[in-house]
């Protein structure tokens, strides 16, 4: 991405452009999946920005935003409390954080 990237309108765009790609592929998944898909789309997301602090500002947002594409349902897993807990949306990283003190060493 070449693009230089400056304002919280192009951050919001970026992440809209992201989760429209890979939304219908993240909703096609178990959480595990889920996860394992998330990790790769941020490994690439580094390396495409090659700036971590604009990296740490559309990550969160990206979190929610495919969250925000799945049906509503509760926290049943570690890798969903993980995906949850790096939301930008308040709510998400609180639901992650219920379910993981009420699983404690869960895997």
């Amino acid at each position: 991405m070449e693009q230089i990237i400056d304002s919280a309108k192009t951050i919001e765009e970026l992440s809209d452009e992201l989760a429209d790609r890979c939304g219908p592929l993240f909703l096609q998944k178990d959480w595990p999946e889920r996860l394992e898909l998330l990790n790769q789309i941020h490994d690439q997301l580094k390396e495409d920005l090659d700036d971590m602090e604009l990296y740490c500002a559309i990550s969160p947002i990206l979190v929610r935003k495919l969250i925000e594409r799945l049906p509503p349902e509760p926290v049943t897993s570690i890798a969903q409390a993980q995906i949850y807990a790096n939301s930008e949306a308040e709510e998400h990283r609180r639901l992650a954080g219920q379910w993981l003190r009420a699983h404690r060493g869960a895997r």
